[in-house]
């Protein structure tokens, strides 16, 4: 199984949610004045990039790619395309401080690896940085990169409805990847129902949203009995440990659906 850090995973799921270059998203309108970016308007949000303009004429970005930044109170995470970049930053006067920058070490293709590069550049460089609402520009020169707010752009799905394939399965602060060929699922259903397929056997169950936020029960779990060997035999093992927890809870985040029991859990993508 292919193992990461749990950090770098969470970063990796919440840039690649799912907007491309070129895309109609357009940046929204504020009834204030754009003007510097204030930190505690930051902390907690991410942004996707709408566009990157350079001496007035747009810079078409790596196939299937954009620029995503995330806030928190004192850390900045960058994904540009293939790796994660990321460190502490402040605002001085209008401009984006980083310190103590890294990055992680994946291999890219060259287009991307490329754009990796230039935007290490460019917030190494010191852009200024304003927050207009929902919309935030960094500027160098005159090359303009323009954002648009996460949950603007990639609005969170819902639990119910979307098919959740398991991508991952979570244990502490490692994640494990299972075979391509191992397909796993769930659908939760608006009357309660949920379908289960662990990739190896398929069924149902019944799940409740608790009364504390995020927190949910799945119940009654009915599966056919095929015997399960291998990587499937694995997974299923694993995802029904979980399921079956008496304390479950769960976070949508764009695209991304997390169930956990205490330090184990499931990471699905929605579709």
């Amino acid at each position: 199984m292919t193992k990461i850090g749990l950090l770098a995973l969470t970063l990796l799921l919440a840039a690649c949610a799912g907007v491309t270059p070129g895309s109609s998203i357009s940046p929204t309108t504020s009834a204030r004045a754009p003007g510097p970016a204030d930190p505690a308007s930051l902390v907690g949000r991410e942004f996707l990039s709408v566009s990157v303009v350079r001496g007035g004429a747009v810079v078409p970005l790596a196939a299937g790619t954009h620029i995503s930044i995330a806030f928190t109170a004192d850390q900045i995470g960058i994904r540009a395309g293939c790796n994660i970049m990321g460190g502490s930053y402040g605002i001085e006067g209008g401009v984006l401080v980083t310190n103590a920058m890294s990055m992680t070490e994946m291999a890219c293709q060259p287009p991307r690896d490329a754009q990796d590069a230039w935007v290490a550049r460019f917030i190494g460089a010191r852009p200024t940085i304003v927050l207009d609402g929902n919309n935030l520009s960094l500027a160098v020169g005159d090359t303009i990169i323009s954002l648009l707010d996460r949950e603007i752009a990639i609005p969170d799905l819902a639990l119910a409805g979307p098919t959740w394939m398991i991508d991952s399965v979570i244990s502490g602060d490692v994640v494990s990847s299972f075979p391509a060929t191992v397909v796993a699922s769930l659908i939760f259903a608006a009357d309660g129902s949920v379908a289960i397929r662990t990739g190896c056997n398929s069924g149902g169950g019944r799940y409740i949203l608790g009364p504390a936020k995020g927190s949910i029960a799945i119940s009654d779990i009915v599966l056919t009995k095929r015997a399960c060997v291998g990587g499937a035999g694995q997974l299923e093992a694993e995802m029904l440990s979980i399921l079956r927890a008496p304390a479950l809870t769960y976070a949508l985040d764009a695209q991304t659906l997390r169930l956990m029991a205490g330090p184990m859990g499931l990471g699905l993508t929605g579709r």
